[in-house]
């Protein structure tokens, strides 16, 4: 950039002379400034090359974290799929499992009842 300038005003420099034919003298504190604000733009014309350098890193990181999401949303709701379908197939078999009747309580009571009922029964043979 500072090549670029100086070449521009050496330039317009010989094109001024070469019309005018004399020689403008600048004084060497505005020259000092001039260059001291070129060296700031360069200066700031990097660092704004290295923010943009880590805002398309922040892009494709978020980019990659937008996959990750719904990678993880496709399985979730496949995850929740598959356990409904387990939730009912437990339903079916407690259906077909778990009768009242087929209980072990059931059946101690009516072993109990039923004993007692012989018992009772015998004892009034006599």
């Amino acid at each position: 950039m500072k090549k670029i300038l100086i070449a521009f005003i050496i330039a317009f420099m010989v094109s001024f002379t070469m019309t005018a034919q004399d020689t403008i003298k600048i004084p060497q504190s505005e020259l000092n400034k001039f260059f001291q604000a070129i060296d700031t733009l360069k200066q700031q014309d990097s660092t704004k090359t290295i923010l943009i350098s880590d805002l398309e890193l922040q892009i494709q990181n978020y980019k990659t974290l937008v996959q990750q999401d719904s990678t993880l949303l496709l399985y979730r709701t496949q995850e929740m799929k598959l356990l409904n379908n387990q939730i009912k197939l437990y339903e079916n078999r407690l259906k077909i499992v778990d009768r009242w009747y087929e209980k072990r309580w059931v059946g101690v009571i009516i072993g109990i009842v039923g004993t007692s009922s012989a018992i009772y029964l015998a004892g009034q043979i006599q």
